[in-house]
């Protein structure tokens, strides 16, 4: 039963009616929209500063291992936001985030192991226990058996 407020559709054209209506592309690519070339510059992919961003950076040497972990700080009050990024990615991936988040809370982010401007004994021992106890070893270097509040954030 169809509904009174509806047209009913147009008949549909046979196959040769169709190809005399439409100009053939002579491949697929011809019958996409043109786009204007991308403007590309070499600022959009630079590396980011860390100074316009965060107010220190510095090495946490793990006592009694070779394992050195970078870290970008910022902010002087409040609690500690601590950043860890994903796999492939740096401390410098919360950059944009701590410029914001420095105006409320102290910030840190690591470069993880194999990742940044870490380095450790075994760059390539990239399991989750491993993950987790460098991210406990650099809180304890940094902030002894007493840390302050602190509050994860990864991505």
């Amino acid at each position: 039963m169809a509904s009174p407020n509806l047209n009913a559709l147009p008949e549909e054209n046979s196959s040769e009616d169709k190809d005399q209506q439409r100009p053939q592309a002579s491949s697929s690519f011809d019958s996409l929209p043109h786009r204007p070339p991308a403007l590309i510059s070499k600022q959009a992919h630079s590396p980011v500063e860390w100074n316009q961003y965060f107010d220190k950076e510095e090495d946490v040497r793990i006592p009694e291992t070779t394992d050195v972990f970078h870290v970008y700080t910022a902010g002087t009050e409040g609690p500690v936001v601590f950043c860890i990024h994903g796999g492939g990615y740096s401390g410098l991936s919360f950059a944009l985030a701590a410029s914001k988040i420095k105006e409320k809370a102290r910030v840190v982010a690591m470069d993880l192991r194999g990742h940044g401007k870490s380095s450790a004994e075994d760059e390539l021992d990239l399991s989750i226990d491993t993950l987790c106890n460098d991210v406990l070893a650099v809180i304890k270097t940094m902030y002894g058996d007493s840390p302050p509040a602190i509050v994860l954030v990864g991505h």
